[in-house]
């Protein structure tokens, strides 16, 4: 008899991007039979949030970037002003695919650093988180900006 079950089925995968540059993931869902899942008409979405450290209060981590669709947009405080990031848009297709994008511009209000992130898709109701991981965003010399 089993003394224990594990439900996380999650992969792990790290992502390293650069800061300023636009942000791109493709993903290629399939089900159990190896057959591409049709995410456009199946009620398919999905949810990528990337986050900073806990709070020392122990409290949420940070929100850093979010998927926008979910209503949860991040911003970035410069000095005596607010921007509101664009943060992540979600495409997905009949062919199984779900591209997660950020412009470019989104990506440069974020410092680089060490982040922490995670996909949630849902389905007929039911969350699953698929992936999970480390996500680095590496610094940029180029800065359309200055």
């Amino acid at each position: 008899m089993a003394n224990k079950v594990n439900l996380d089925i999650s992969e792990r995968l790290d992502i390293t991007c650069k800061r300023g540059d636009t942000f791109s993931l493709g993903l290629l869902l399939k089900d159990s039979a190896g057959t591409a899942i049709t995410l456009s008409t199946s009620g398919y979405t999905f949810l990528m949030q990337v986050k900073g450290d806990p709070l020392p209060d122990g409290s949420d981590r940070e929100l850093i970037m979010g998927t926008t669709d979910q209503g949860r947009s991040a911003t970035k405080v410069n000095a005596d002003r607010v921007e509101v990031a664009t943060n992540f848009t979600v495409a997905v297709d009949d062919s199984g695919n779900a591209t997660f994008t950020a412009a470019s511009d989104a990506m440069q209000l974020i410092d680089a650093g060490n982040y922490v992130y995670d996909i949630q898709q849902t389905v007929n109701s039911v969350a699953t988180t698929i992936l999970e991981g480390q996500f680095t965003v590496n610094d940029d010399i180029s800065n359309p900006t200055l």
